[in-house]
């Protein structure tokens, strides 16, 4: 029989009791770390492997800034930045340059997405700035160009921000304190990023504004950048921010245009004058304003914010300058601040420069050209042209003529001349006497020109019984170095006695011989001629001759080696080659005596393996090697291995 317990009845008090017993109380997390752990979420999210995840979240992220920014908790820079980071690595995978220009126009344009707040929009274009100069080195060459457009798309967004707010003196100063603490700090980070924005700054300013700017509020852009040419260590962005910053702006004004144009001009023609301001500028009569009635009507070619692949204008119009508050801040700096002479030489030569933009001068550019005396390069050219046409004309010209004459006219002046007069001799002058008049004078200069040019070789005779005295002579002295250099090197020759050369035996003569002692010698040169009264003659051995005299003295002279084996034993020598006689009667069998002191050192195992050998095959090294400081064995010897 089965028994089963009664449930015990509880009170709702009583379970509420112990449930809370049970389940202990968790400490509440703060809204902040919800909050980071967010973002956290979303940077994972845009920094993720796949597109169509990232593609989501990018779309998701402007309706969450609005959102956010209307809300208690307000954006920080931090926020910001780690944002950034997850957008960076978005823009680091984006591939194919239509996908990244869609990209980068997408994330220049969440400036806007924060419900008319225009320090979250600061913020996040600061932001954005730092996480670039903190990124920067780690951007390859094969990702670099849509950086640069990221930063160009960035900036053009954040200057039509400020030009929304009607050029608020607030934001602009707002706006270049973060620039200052980032992209043009002193120290910057990242040359490049900055050589970048110099050049781009504006360009973008012109673009944005387009036209609606004043003096006075491209003057508060300005001031920066004209303290950075005089605060700044670097020479590189100093001279960058001199002339893509300073000298951009007089070139785009009106006095810069003029001098482009007419540069432009005088270089096309050539450079004809010494100065610039030598040409002008001639109205040419014609009316644009009549002509367009008559003319069809062209459409108009598209314009565009960036250059582009095709036939695309960029509109950029004009920023007014005012050099004014330029000669300030640069009067400015050279009072307050103690600069170096390079430096202050620098400034003072931008005061210089404003100065003249200011009398109503451009101050820059090329204004004269060195003219060389005389002749031009051209002229000079077309007449060395002329001079070498005319010479060979003069050279060429008979055969030039003779080749332009027809077939009957060729004919008629073979027919006219006698072959049979013709000889190698006469025959440049028969056929320049059936030539015509003019032919003829060509002839004749021809002549002329051949005559001058042979004549520029001068043939000298050289007597032959002359040259074979030199000849003999530098043979002599050659031979008479070489036996010297002989002697030096072998002293042991010096005691050899001189061999006496047998004189060759007189021959029969001939009846040929006879004949010729009858008549008299014709002597060619000094050597062949009969010995005089007085005169001996002496004959001179070669000199291998002389060497094989020097080798037999040796021989007989030091005596031979006493032979230390048998007759039977060596063997004959004949010439120069050497043999080998090999004794195999000394062979002898190993000896008894070894092996058994072999075996007495070792009687009972011929091989023990845990047997230490009793001395070091290796040879001992002078110097020890190094002490392990954690050994504490005994003391080591100098060696271990004596």
């Amino acid at each position: 029989m089965v028994t089963r317990k009664k449930p015990i009845k509880r009170s709702a008090e009583v379970a509420a009791i112990d449930k809370d017993e049970e389940e202990p109380t968790q400490p509440k997390v703060p809204k902040e770390l919800l909050v980071i752990a967010q973002e956290v979420k979303i940077v994972r999210a845009l920094a993720c492997n796949d597109v169509t995840k990232r593609n989501r979240q990018i779309r998701k992220l402007r309706k969450w800034f609005k959102l956010r920014a209307n809300s208690s908790f307000s954006f920080t820079e931090d926020d910001f930045l780690r944002i950034w980071k997850g957008l960076y690595y978005n823009m680091w995978m984006s591939d194919k340059p239509l996908v990244q220009e869609e990209l980068a126009e997408q994330l220049a344009q969440m400036v806007d997405s924060f419900d008319g707040n225009t320090s979250c929009s600061l913020l996040y274009f600061s932001a954005f700035m730092r996480t670039m100069c903190q990124e920067w080195f780690g951007i390859d060459q094969w990702r670099m160009d849509k950086f640069l457009m990221l930063v160009r798309r960035m900036l053009r967004y954040v200057l039509r921000l400020l030009k929304q707010s009607k050029w608020s003196t607030e934001l602009i100063e707002a706006f270049n304190s973060s620039m200052l603490q980032s992209v043009l700090a002193e120290q910057p980070k990242s040359r490049g990023l900055t050589m970048h924005y110099l050049d781009v700054f504006f360009e973008e300013l012109a673009k944005a504004a387009d036209g609606e700017i004043t003096a006075g509020q491209v003057n508060l852009f300005l001031r920066p950048f004209v303290n950075y040419v005089g605060t700044q260590r670097d020479a590189k962005l100093v001279a960058q921010c001199r002339t893509r910053v300073l000298y951009h702006l007089l070139y785009q004004s009106e006095l810069g245009r003029d001098y482009s144009e007419k540069y432009n001009a005088w270089k096309q023609m050539g450079f004809p004058t010494a100065s610039i301001d030598d040409i002008e500028k001639h109205d040419s009569g014609f009316d644009e304003e009549d002509d367009e009635g008559n003319s069809e009507e062209e459409p108009q070619r598209a314009t565009s914010l960036d250059p582009r692949a095709g036939n695309v204008d960029v509109h950029m119009p004009e920023l007014p300058l005012n050099s004014d508050c330029v000669l300030d801040e640069l009067q400015t700096l050279l009072r307050t601040n103690d600069f170096n002479s390079k430096r202050r030489k620098g400034l003072r030569k931008l005061l210089q420069v404003f100065e003249t933009y200011k009398n109503g001068e451009f101050p820059l550019g090329v204004r004269t050209m060195p003219k060389v005396e005389g002749a031009t390069l051209s002229e000079l050219v077309e007449q060395k042209v002329a001079d070498i046409e005319e010479m060979e004309d003069e050279v060429f010209g008979t055969g030039r003529k003779l080749k332009k004459l027809n077939k009957s006219k060729r004919k008629r002046l073979l027919q006219s001349i006698n072959f049979e007069e013709v000889d190698e001799h006469n025959y440049d002058d028969i056929i320049g006497k059936a030539l015509p008049p003019e032919l003829q004078k060509k002839v004749k200069r021809n002549a002329k020109v051949r005559s001058s040019i042979n004549n520029a070789w001068v043939v000298e005779e050289v007597n032959d019984a002359e040259e074979g005295v030199k000849q003999v002579k530098e043979k002599q002295a050659k031979e008479a170095k070489e036996a010297k250099e002989e002697k030096q090197a072998k002293p042991k020759a010096k005691k050899v006695k001189k061999v006496e050369q047998p004189q060759p035996k007189p021959q029969p003569e001939t009846k040929t011989a006879a004949k010729k002692a009858a008549d008299p010698p014709k002597p060619t040169n000094g050597w062949e001629a009969p010995l005089e009264t007085g005169e001996q003659e002496f004959f001179v051995p070669s000199r291998k001759q002389q060497l094989k005299q020097v080798n037999s003295t040796l021989q007989k002279s030091t005596p031979q080696p006493a032979q230390c084996l048998p007759a039977q034993a060596s063997t004959p020598q004949t010439g120069s080659a050497k043999r080998v006689q090999i004794q195999i009667k000394r062979n002898s069998f190993y000896p008894k005596s070894d092996y058994y002191r072999q075996l007495k050192l070792s009687p009972a195992l011929p091989y023990d393996a845990d047997r230490l050998p009793g001395k070091s095959a290796l040879k001992p090294h002078v110097l020890p090697g190094p002490i392990n400081p954690s050994y504490k064995g005994g003391k080591r010897l100098f060696n271990d291995t004596l």
